[in-house]
């Protein structure tokens, strides 16, 4: 068998020592998802595509690491087959649910429109039904609920409710069930925290705070103009400074633009000045992009911000404050848009498969694939409009069949990629940096 090196191979240009004191460079294998050092002898061989000479072990490695591969094999074909397999998985269900479709908050740079409206038990009924129906289904191996806005807080009755109907189920048939939620924090007290990790089986939340208070406060206003920074960092400080719910995740994100970029560094001081540190709570810097909507005014380029977020990045990490450097695990399917498992159901009991869908104008109406009445309890949602974006890929119309990133990324947004925009994530232009600070976790020293 002939080998070659991977085309999902990167290898950084910096040496590093290992613990024998062996000088190394760095690789990142995004077949596998493995960070791993090399002699530059080697490294050097391996961008030349020159493996005669390399030890029978070093290759044996380098084989189980998926950084060289049978030189006959399609390796594009492969990871696309990966990802069609882990999207048409039916063990695997997903349901993104929004209990209520309005929120609190009026942040200038959100695509979403917000409204009211009475809660429907017929509906909620039929939301229960179609759950638990597909938790005791035979095909159904395990269950993921994200609970999702709007701001999903507003409806904590509802949440509750459901929630006590799915993990009901979910202990009676003995299968896995977990949840998480994206929230905006502003209705977070630690009582409901704990209620919703301990009787919700939330295993994660996502708050976002964009910057320190004043600025958090002017960015992510509330309809009542009360600021909610102070609150909301207080509660997850709270819990983490006591360890009051250590098995639960809470990531911090901040959507970051041009009035923002900034303060990111000030808002990394201030959260681990108040006690955001450790293994349990993870950074998330997002970019600003389009929900169907302008914001070009606001947007940063995304090389510029790639540059930016690694001294971010490095700033957290000084000050033990958690993030994901690069992914440690490949992705078996890229989102729920693509997967015909998941769906997304609004709180009108509208399915669609792209979560950007249900609150935006115009795709609101359009994106909706079928409504709660019209499935059978456990089916599938209908096909979507990007069930085909593997097709796409593999084909070469979208540019992601030729990025190294494809195994640890999965082409990031089909919607976005559609109407124009490259929502590629930073890690595909700050990877070497993010790769040194994965290093010195890893224990290699700098040469």
């Amino acid at each position: 068998m002939a080998l070659t090196p991977s085309r999902y191979l990167l290898i950084g240009k910096r040496l590093y020592r290992d613990a024998s004191g062996a000088q190394v460079r760095i690789g990142y294998a995004t077949r596998a998802a493995k960070i791993f050092g090399i002699n530059p002898g080697i490294a050097a061989k391996l961008a030349d595509g020159d493996l005669a000479a390399l030890p029978p072990a070093e290759l044996e490695r380098l084989s189980g690491l998926r950084a060289i591969v049978d030189a006959a094999e399609d390796e594009l074909d492969s990871v696309i087959a990966s990802y069609r397999t882990g999207s048409a998985d039916p063990g695997a269900r997903a349901f993104t649910i929004m209990p209520t479709s309005y929120c609190n908050m009026a942040c200038d740079y959100c695509g979403q429109e917000h409204f009211k409206s009475a809660v429907d038990q017929r509906r909620l009924e039929r939301l229960a039904a179609r759950v638990t129906a597909t938790i005791a289904d035979p095909a159904t191996s395990r269950v993921t609920v994200t609970w999702f806005g709007g701001e999903p807080l507003l409806a904590l009755r509802v949440v509750r409710e459901l929630s006590a109907q799915f993990t009901a189920a979910a202990d009676a048939a003995g299968k896995p069930y977990t949840a998480r939620m994206a929230t905006n924090g502003s209705l977070l007290t630690k009582a409901t925290l704990t209620m919703l990790h301990r009787d919700c089986r939330l295993d994660s939340v996502v708050i976002t705070i964009d910057g320190p208070e004043e600025l958090h406060d002017r960015r992510r206003i509330k309809r009542n103009g009360i600021g909610s920074f102070h609150k909301t960092i207080a509660v997850l400080a709270d819990v983490v400074r006591k360890k009051a719910l250590p098995g639960l995740g809470i990531g911090i994100r901040i959507n970051v633009d041009s009035e923002n970029e900034d303060a990111v560094a000030d808002l990394i001081v201030d959260l681990a000045c108040f006690g955001l540190s450790g293994p349990q709570v993870d950074f998330q810097p997002m970019p600003v992009h389009s929900w169907g909507n302008d914001v070009s005014s606001v947007e940063l380029e995304g090389r510029r911000y790639a540059a930016m977020e690694s001294q971010w990045l490095a700033l957290a990490g000084s000050l033990g404050i958690g993030f994901i450097a690069l992914p440690t695990k490949t992705k078996t399917r890229t989102c729920a848009a693509t997967t015909s498992s998941a769906e997304i159901i609004d709180s009108g009991g509208r399915v669609y498969s792209c979560s950007e869908h249900p609150l935006v104008p115009v795709v609101r109406d359009t994106g909706v694939l079928a409504s709660l009445d019209d499935l059978a309890e456990s089916a599938r949602r209908p096909a979507g409009a990007f069930d085909d974006w593997y097709d796409q890929v593999g084909d070469g119309q979208q540019q992601c069949g030729r990025c190294p990133m494809l195994p640890v990324c999965g082409g990031s947004c089909p919607k976005l990629w559609r109407e124009g925009y490259v929502p590629c994530p930073s890690f595909k232009y700050n990877w070497e940096d993010r790769l040194d600070i994965a290093a010195r976790r890893l224990g290699y020293q700098p040469a």
